[in-house]
């Protein structure tokens, strides 16, 4: 009746998210647009969408803004650089969002979670 007749992915689609995941790891410090990302997964936007957040369990975005913030707690602790500079290679023009943000992810703000984990 109203519900979708939607197929779940299969190992194609897989092997194309996967390429696009790749992608992203690849380019993490650049603008990633859905237009590209589809387009190196060579699927449709609207599919590449659903087909992503179906296998991997959350949008492009949220993948992206993570795999920064994983990245940006790993430079916390292995390096001396500022936070700041550590904010914005992580793609965030503002420190205060990349402060919240982190916080909200690790439970700790970026200057207690490295003096925790030095």
């Amino acid at each position: 009746e109203g519900k979708s007749s939607a197929v779940a992915p299969g190992a194609r689609d897989e092997r194309r998210i996967s390429t696009a995941l790749r992608h992203i790891e690849a380019r993490l410090d650049e603008h990633l647009s859905i237009a590209e990302l589809s387009k190196v997964a060579a699927m449709s936007p609207y599919h590449f969408l659903r087909t992503f957040r179906v296998l991997v369990g959350v949008t492009p975005h949220q993948f992206i803004l993570q795999a920064r913030m994983k990245r940006a707690a790993v430079f916390l602790r292995r390096t001396s650089d500022n936070v700041s500079a550590i904010a914005f290679s992580a793609g965030f023009g503002d420190l205060s969002t990349f402060n919240r943000r982190f916080q909200r992810i690790f439970g700790l703000s970026p200057s207690a979670y490295r003096a925790r984990t030095q």
